[in-house]
């Protein structure tokens, strides 16, 4: 039952100005945000044994390594898994840098910084034919730019993802209303915008308000780029506060400080917390989402049982499982998902039939609205975590 609301880089620069992207993974709410600080501060340390070629050697996001997930593997295979986790791609590109060559077999991480990694000569594509299950991948994931590389190779696969989208309080906002980021210059909306902060998401969306359903909406002009600046500089005396993570969005929201986020995983955990108002939608103009890819290390000595693991990951039994961990909750790109999961699990996730588009699921709909978070294309990197910061100083 629905609880009832009272109304909810470089010194001296936050993590968002040195654009590393830490806040999305923090779990929405406190025992989240303790789960990812546990992460943070126990990173897993490979063990003497985890030298032994046998073994294989994940450097990855937290959840992968959580039993129900990889048990199977192991006990098919009769080898062990190795984790290192990280909070962040700056931090992963710190572990692999400063390890010796060959540590790591396969990496998890945002497409966007697979290019850094190709851009060091530190991975290897693949023929995407030896993974059978991307038959079942929603189509936008079977293609990412991204990770795409000469000759139909690819340099990884998609295990997870989710939105940032504008998730809302439906006793406030209407579902009309949420189909429309200007709805976020409503009157009754001054100082109930909450946002997170790291430039890239928030940007993301910006860009797509201002030019929408543009491609990639991190690929503008300089033109383009001060036009959604001004879009966002307009925002900002509708936003509440720019916190670090979005779990603090979370509490502001049930306490009615915050009606609508532009972070589109909040409606979960609201859920799970008992609270049946809040809900998430993708504007008509588009929106974000993230996603992780594993990939394959040069230097690997364990390619073949890389590959294995790759393939064993994009699996919709064991995706059912990695996407709805104990450390946050996330979504599939396997539609097969659905036979794996309950009815409960599938309406929390959004895998259930789009009341406004027959014939397919509302999670097909909100793909089909969304561009994968990307880095800046035309500009370097320090200029839009610059619009950024003015933005969040007002200056």
């Amino acid at each position: 039952m629905a609880k009832k609301q009272t109304d909810k880089r470089s010194k001296g620069k936050t993590s968002a100005e040195r654009g590393r992207p830490i806040t999305r993974r923090k779990l929405l709410g406190t025992a989240g945000v303790a789960a990812v600080a546990a992460a943070a501060s126990n990173l897993t340390i490979f063990s003497r044994e985890a030298k032994a070629a046998k073994n294989l050697r994940v450097l990855t996001w937290a959840g992968y390594e959580e039993r129900g997930v990889i048990q199977e593997f192991e006990d098919t295979h009769g080898v062990k898994v190795d984790f290192k986790t990280y909070v962040g791609e700056e931090q992963m590109l710190q572990f692999f840098n400063q390890s010796p060559p060959g540590t790591y077999d396969t990496i998890v991480l945002s497409p966007e910084y697979v290019r850094k990694l190709i851009a060091i000569d530190a991975l290897d594509p693949f023929d995407p034919a030896q993974m059978p299950e991307l038959a079942n991948y929603h189509p936008n994931f079977r293609k990412i730019h991204h990770v795409q590389a000469d000759g139909g190779m690819v340099w990884g696969i998609t295990t997870r993802f989710s939105f940032y989208a504008m998730s809302y309080n439906t006793d406030e906002m209407s579902f009309e209303e949420s189909k429309d980021w200007n709805s976020l210059f409503l009157p009754k909306f001054k100082e109930r915008v909450g946002l997170f902060d790291w430039y890239l998401p928030n940007m993301g969306n910006a860009s797509l308000a201002v030019h929408p359903n543009k491609e990639n909406p991190y690929d503008l002009t300089d033109q383009q780029l001060q036009d959604v600046r001004s879009w966002l500089m307009k925002l900002r005396p509708q936003v509440n506060s720019i916190p670090p993570s979005s779990g603090a969005i979370v509490q502001q929201m049930i306490n009615g400080d915050v009606t609508v986020a532009m972070v589109g995983d909040l409606d979960i955990n609201l859920k799970l917390a008992g609270f049946d108002n809040f809900k998430a939608t993708i504007p008509d103009q588009g929106g974000i989402l993230w996603t992780e890819v594993a990939v394959l290390c040069k230097q690997s000595e364990n390619k073949e049982l890389a590959l294995d693991w790759i393939t064993y990951m994009s699996q919709p039994h064991i995706q059912a499982k990695l996407v709805y961990t104990k450390t946050f909750k996330a979504r599939a790109p396997n539609l097969k998902i659905v036979e794996h999961w309950t009815d409960e699990q599938n309406q929390q996730m959004g895998y259930y039939p789009d009341p406004h588009n027959p014939g397919q699921m509302l999670v097909e709909t909100h793909i089909a609205k969304s561009a994968v978070r990307d880095l800046p294309v035309q500009q370097p990197e320090q200029v839009w975590i610059d619009i950024f910061h003015e933005f969040k100083t007002g200056y």
